[in-house]
């Protein structure tokens, strides 16, 4: 099957290197277009499977463009491709809490075309099979409507798709790591057939690290992909009986993150009772940026994580791109610590280590949400938690952009609650203020 992409961008030169650089790859056909106005005429009259969008361009950039896709064709999928510049991180980041599927950096610097192109190529084409895979639900931001003309009638997104994202070529077959079971939960992981892509974000810099480490034993590396798990139901056996208060949430996302996080974060008050942990897979010159834009869509505050910062109640605390996030506990008061050690997953921050430590210091007092998101990352990590006595909640397949994380979460057993994100803030409300009955996700 052809996967249609419609490339936007103002530059010829990029898309004709767009052009080359897709086309090569089987199964992909790319068209372009170099203005927004052109690309909304485009999508209309071929309705492509998948946009790159650039975010700088003249006449109607990046954003607005998004915003009309939006009005037309509220399920494409769009990822935004912009500059590393403090400028593009930022324009990148309102697009991605407007509704953009995604975003892949362009070359910088690069002395070699036929590299840097490589490393696009590399980038884009997991994102784009597992954008096209399936159709998520592209969710209402939380910012200001743009205002107002009433939408036209889209076309007919999504189109008759797999229910999980087709196999990425990049790695080869891999046996999951089976999670730590207790007694009541004893389902392995199945046979699975789909791998998962999300690759490091390689920077500089040293940070502040953990007096110790974190320990836990790992029976097979973390830093190989895992496939996804064939599709199984599940279903949620709960257990009556008490459970200390929540005192911490720990969050992981990575594709559909941004989007997600703005639509939870914005539901909880000022006043939340408890410290927000969050890792969101995303290049280090844009976390700042994130966090800035969510703290001005929410109301609890919102910050780029710093070492050694006290965890406060109603404050939330983002991973800073390229360097693990963890919680560590010092005269027994808890607080943020950073390293940039090996990339797990893929990934550095990466979520099992963040939930690791968090499962760590806060035990069963911990509940962690795994959203949506490319890959496994999350899956070591909720073991961690349910192990500890904590517990986990999922976003569901139909409000998520990519149901990896979550998925893998979910199939293991670990979460007791698959939600909609529009109900997770809710959630954690609750849970936060009244404690929950223990809940245990089993497979028939």
């Amino acid at each position: 099957m052809t996967v249609r992409i419609l490339v936007v961008d103002d530059s010829v030169v990029i898309r004709k290197l767009m052009t080359a650089t897709l086309g090569e790859v089987p199964g992909l056909e790319v068209t372009t277009a170099p203005l927004g106005r052109i690309a909304l005429a485009k999508i209309q009259q071929q309705q492509p499977d998948i946009v790159i969008l650039d975010v700088e361009m003249p006449e109607m950039d990046g954003i607005e463009t998004l915003r009309r896709i939006r009005k037309i064709a509220p399920h494409l999928p769009v990822i935004m491709f912009s500059t590393k510049t403090e400028r593009g991180a930022a324009a990148t980041i309102e697009a991605l809490t407007c509704g953009a599927s995604d975003y892949v950096a362009k070359p910088s610097n690069a002395g070699n075309v036929t590299i840097a192109m490589a490393r696009v190529r590399e980038e884009l084409v997991p994102r784009i099979v597992a954008l096209t895979g399936r159709r998520g639900r592209t969710l209402a931001p939380t910012a200001p409507p743009v205002a107002a003309s009433a939408p036209t009638a889209p076309p007919p997104y999504p189109r008759a798709a797999p229910a999980h994202p087709p196999a990425a070529p990049q790695h080869p077959p891999a046996t999951p790591p089976a999670p730590v079971s207790p007694s009541a939960r004893t389902t392995q992981l199945p046979r699975l057939t789909t791998q998962s892509i999300t690759r490091p974000i390689a920077t500089s810099g040293a940070i502040t690290t953990l007096d110790r480490p974190i320990e836990r034993p790992i029976e097979r590396p973390i830093d190989r992909p895992i496939e996804r798990p064939i599709d199984r139901p599940i279903r949620v056996h709960r257990v009556s009986g008490p459970r200390p208060p929540v005192a911490i949430v720990a969050i992981g996302a990575s594709t559909g993150g941004p989007n997600a996080l703005s639509v939870l974060l914005a539901h909880l008050p000022a006043d939340f009772a408890v410290p927000i942990v969050i890792v969101q897979h995303m290049l280090a010159t844009f976390t700042r940026h994130f966090a800035d834009r969510l703290a001005s869509q929410c109301r609890i505050k919102i910050v780029e994580a710093t070492a050694g910062e006290p965890l406060e109640p109603g404050h939330a605390y983002i991973a800073r791109g390229d360097h693990h996030l963890l919680v560590e506990r010092r005269a027994g008061r808890a607080s943020l610590a950073m390293n940039q050690d090996k990339v797990e997953n893929f990934c550095r921050p990466a979520v099992d280590v963040l939930f690791r430590s968090v499962a760590h210091s806060y035990g069963a007092t911990a509940l962690a949400l795994v959203l949506t998101g490319m890959g496994h990352d999350g899956l070591l990590g909720a073991t961690a938690i349910r192990d500890a006595g904590g517990d986990v909640i999922v976003q569901d397949e139909a409000t998520s952009v990519v149901w990896g994380m979550p998925g893998f979460v979910a199939r293991a057993g670990l979460a007791s609650q698959v939600m909609p994100i529009e109900q997770l803030g809710g959630e954690i409300q609750r849970r936060v203020a009244l404690g929950s009955p223990r809940a245990v996700g089993v497979m028939p």
